[in-house]
């Protein structure tokens, strides 16, 4: 009985010991802390590190949000943006989400479950930023979009487009 007693201290100790040493190597794994982002109208919201900050957009790009992390500048925030339809001059993101229009070096990827197009830099074709466009959940012609520069540090804006597009929630 005392031998039983003894083993399963032993065993208890050891769970001890290895949930200690689990803790002490996940913590360089910790993430900061994350908070939600939305576009001044609300079509659009993701969720970036607390770190990060967001400014709207001038006034005359629609619901449009600007987002950088601390160490980036102005320049180089990516931009999240829900188009209304202009059935005048439409937008460039028109070509890149019509489906009878090739855009050399485009590809499908799946935005909130929606389809979209991706167009990644291409120093050959003068493309120096992330560029994923898609229609939107209502409102037919209007497009949802994500412009991320990469002209600083390549990873640290294909990081923080990643973050936002793998969050991105279109309500309209």
């Amino acid at each position: 009985m005392r031998d039983r007693g003894l083993a399963g201290l032993g065993v208890l100790l050891l769970a001890v010991v290895c949930l200690t040493g689990w803790k002490v190597l996940r913590a360089d794994d910790v993430q900061p802390p994350m908070t939600s982002a939305r576009t001044p109208g609300g079509s659009l919201t993701f969720t970036i590190p607390a770190t990060w900050s967001t400014t709207p957009c001038a006034a005359d790009e629609g619901d449009c949000l600007r987002v950088t992390s601390p160490d980036m500048t102005e320049v180089e925030a990516a931009t999240v943006a829900f188009l209304q339809p202009n059935p005048v001059e439409g937008s460039p993101v028109d070509a890149l989400v019509d489906p009878a229009v090739t855009v050399p070096g485009s590809r499908p990827v799946t935005v909130d479950g929606l389809p979209a197009t991706r167009l990644d830099p291409d120093e050959q074709q003068g493309q120096d930023a992330i560029l994923v466009g898609g229609r939107a959940r209502t409102a037919v012609g209007s497009t949802f979009m994500v412009l991320c520069p990469v002209g600083g540090e390549i990873a640290r804006s294909r990081s923080m487009c990643e973050q936002i597009l793998t969050t991105l929630q279109v309500s309209r």
